[in-house]
């Protein structure tokens, strides 16, 4: 863990109130904010590992921190259409892709400029999370290293959590999961982060719910 100065402890004050504002509008994804934090500090954890010269210990405490908002836009979109039973129509999942861009809205708007890099991660999580190596995500479908790894990290934190508790279906197993991760089933991942996620496999999987005190 890093040392936190006064600057840093203002900014996850911060990150606390917006994940509160979340949870406020769907109690179920407190869990969630807390697996892809943790997912995503232990991915990033081992990023930095494998590839010291691309990550810092500072950066991966960030993107842990900007992993649990990874999804504030979603407080923009309408319950129904956040709570929807099935597949969306092309018109509602439009809709519903907005969240990343409104999310990186909301970190814009909050700015206190105390400090510029955890803002500017959050912000690249928020909008950037959903983006594909390949070009085949949104908002905006850019691709490769184009796309932060913060939100790439995030990103495959997000997908890894989702595929074992997902609310519509029953989960996959662990083993199914790392097998349509590591295929690209679920979307182009980088063959750099594809590996990370292989050397944190038993790391992530030992990971238990610690639920937040409040």
């Amino acid at each position: 863990m890093i040392d936190l100065t006064e600057n840093d402890n203002n900014s996850i004050f911060l990150i606390n109130l917006l994940e509160d504002m979340i949870v406020q509008c769907n109690a179920e994804t407190r869990e969630h904010m807390w697996y892809v934090g943790r997912y995503a500090e232990i991915i990033a954890d081992n990023y930095l590992r494998l590839y010291p010269s691309k990550m810092t210990q500072h950066k991966c405490e960030l993107i842990s921190y900007a992993a649990r908002i990874h999804d504030i836009g979603k407080v923009t979109i309408q319950d129904a259409l956040l709570h929807k039973e099935g597949r969306l129509s092309v018109f509602e999942f439009d809709l519903y892709k907005k969240h990343t861009i409104k999310g990186g809205q909301i970190i814009k708007s909050m700015s206190t400029g105390q400090d510029r890099e955890l803002e500017r991660i959050c912000y690249n999580v928020c909008v950037y999370h959903h983006e594909k190596y390949d070009g085949s995500g949104y908002p905006y479908g850019i691709k490769d290293d184009k796309i932060p790894i913060e939100a790439q990290i995030v990103g495959l934190a997000d997908i890894y959590d989702t595929l074992l508790r997902c609310r519509n279906r029953e989960p996959f197993t662990m083993e199914r999961v790392f097998y349509m991760i590591l295929n690209d089933k679920c979307g182009a991942i980088s063959p750099n982060l594809k590996f990370c996620f292989e050397k944190s496999a038993s790391e992530l999987e030992n990971v238990e719910y610690a639920r937040k005190v409040v």
